[in-house]
């Protein structure tokens, strides 16, 4: 049995130590009994105070290690659901007392491991979703709230999000991400509309954070992936939001006629909505196709003429829907069900070289098996905040691929094949974006980030200076 220290015969030994170096030999005696505990036992042990739940359970482990992709599997010890910010800054707290692994999860749309932690804790943020729409003109957010419940709190002030994503995805998901959208081309993403964060740092503080306070974190956290804190509440600007939208889709018959039209669209700026898509075709292959939204308050319904003219469509349909209608027409993911894998890849190219990259890889039938690509053509001056990577042209264009493999597809050959469409876009000016399913070591990250990363490494050295927040992305191994 351990014999434990008196407070006067611990007053000697401290008086006898000739430097911080014999003092710190005697702290073993005081953990060395925890440390002989499963992680799990110290777990229980000590967060007994939590208002939200920890969950040890295989059901909820057993989800938390898995995700949208389908690909990586890493099973945590517990999952966390919080009831308030404290409770995660609890655990964050005893995540650096033992040198514990943490992850944040919202709606796991992620596709290569990414919200995911091998033998660490995953914090499910699902309960952290309040919603309220202030006097000034912002909302605040739960980071775990799905933005169809913001979309929908906002549209009852007849206000809006600047920048609104799929709406089945989590708030402080795709601001940890970046955030575009089919108003990106000219709104720039989401986290160029954040006002204020509150963080639970990876050394355990809750910490409000903007422009004026804390910047340094501010801008760490927008893009940054979840590695110096934990979003836990968003203030996002709103704008006016319109009464009804002329929603069109513009059918083309090639991949390279559509992109054409997205950049001068763009350029032009005749919508509000614009999109490109592509889509299995009745005949077989793939079908293209624009779609461009007019916003506008009735009865001032827009002219089509203007707004179609000089495209080059073979065929178009239009049709006129309230704001409501339109925010709600995609609020569930087809996908989501489906457990095949889905190695998706984002990636934002510039526009010098994005006929010369798109043409090689639809030519190539192992290059673009089983993908859906989509589109967007926008412009660079909207984006301000340094995490969120763009090449630097006027025009860049973000290139989706969406690839859903059969359940007998070789996945790692698919992974390879990501990997090499990556340095084939980045030796073009291009970059990633999101959490696509590409292997990427901290060189890569390093280069992606560029004359950012400096500034990012500082951030994570002073805010998680133990390393023990999102390890998925591999950006800061060991």
């Amino acid at each position: 049995m351990e014999r434990r220290i008196s407070r006067r015969e611990f007053g000697k030994k401290l008086a006898r130590v000739a430097s911080g170096a014999a003092f710190l030999a005697l702290a073993p005696s005081c953990t060395s009994t925890q440390r002989s505990l499963p992680m799990g036992q110290l777990l229980r042990n000590d967060l007994t105070d939590l208002s939200g739940t920890l969950l040890f359970d295989d059901p909820a482990r057993q989800a938390a290690a898995d995700d949208f992709g389908h690909i990586v599997h890493r099973s945590p010890i517990a999952v966390l659901k919080p009831g308030s910010a404290q409770d995660i800054v609890k655990l964050v707290q005893f995540a650096n007392r033992h040198g514990l692994k943490v992850a944040p999860r919202g709606r796991a749309h992620s596709f290569f491991g990414q919200t995911q932690v091998e033998e660490g804790v995953v914090i499910d943020s699902s309960s952290l979703n309040s919603v309220r729409v202030t006097d000034s003109g912002s909302v605040e957010i739960g980071a775990g709230a799905q933005w169809s419940a913001v979309v929908t709190a906002a549209n009852a002030y007849k206000r809006t999000p600047p920048v609104i994503v799929d709406t089945f995805l989590s708030v402080g998901g795709t601001i940890s991400t970046g955030g575009f959208a089919v108003t990106t081309w000219n709104q720039g993403f989401q986290v160029d509309h954040v006002r204020e964060l509150q963080v639970v740092t990876g050394d355990g503080q809750l910490v409000t954070c903007s422009d004026e306070r804390n910047s340094d974190l501010f801008n760490a956290m927008l893009a940054g992936l979840g590695q110096c804190g934990i979003i836990v509440k968003v203030v996002m600007a709103l704008v006016a939001a319109p009464t009804h939208v002329l929603f069109f889709k513009l059918n083309y018959e090639d991949f390279q006629t559509a992109s054409a039209d997205l950049a001068l669209l763009a350029k032009e700026g005749r919508f509000n909505h614009l999109d490109g898509r592509g889509a299995a075709a009745p005949g077989g292959g793939v079908a293209y196709y624009v779609e461009g939204g007019a916003f506008y308050d009735a009865p001032k319904t827009p002219s089509e003429a203007p707004l179609l003219a000089g495209l080059r469509f073979a065929s178009q349909t239009s049709k006129v829907m309230t704001y409501e209608e339109y925010y709600r027409r995609e609020e569930v993911c087809t996908l989501c069900p489906t457990t095949t894998p889905k190695p998706f890849v984002y990636l934002c190219l510039p526009a010098s070289r994005y006929v010369e990259y798109t043409s090689r890889l639809l030519a190539d039938p192992s290059e673009s098996a089983y993908v859906t690509p989509r589109m967007s053509a926008w412009r660079r001056s909207n984006f301000k905040r340094p995490l969120a990577r763009v090449p630097n042209e006027e025009i860049v264009y973000r290139f989706q691929l969406s690839r859903v493999l059969p359940a007998s597809a070789d996945v790692p050959s698919f992974i390879a094949l990501n990997r090499t469409l990556y340095e084939r876009a980045r030796d073009m000016g291009g970059t990633r974006l999101t959490s696509s399913a590409i292997p990427m070591s901290q060189a890569d990250w390093i280069r992606h980030y560029g004359p950012a990363w400096e500034p990012f490494r500082a951030a994570k050295q002073r805010y998680d200076p133990k390393n023990v927040l999102t390890p998925g992305h591999n950006m800061f191994p060991g």
